[in-house]
């Protein structure tokens, strides 16, 4: 996966935590927001972008390529 493809996926993610609320998450997974499953998978999906942004995009990268080998 090239850097831009990475930028793409990363700038994407970090564009709609950021602006996206339980709401819209909920909207665009076609979760119910009085499930407890749509709570749970919110929290997954603040772990994932805080995961996500503890790595640089160089970083990612070696570690997407070393996947595909």
């Amino acid at each position: 996966m090239d850097n831009q493809k990475i930028n793409y996926l990363l700038e994407g993610i970090c564009t709609f935590h950021w602006n996206a609320d339980f709401k819209k998450f909920c909207e665009v997974c076609n979760f119910d927001p009085n499930h407890a499953y749509s709570h749970e998978k919110w929290q997954h999906w603040q772990q994932l972008v805080s995961s996500i942004k503890a790595f640089d995009q160089n970083i990612l990268a070696k570690l997407i390529e070393a996947g595909h080998r």
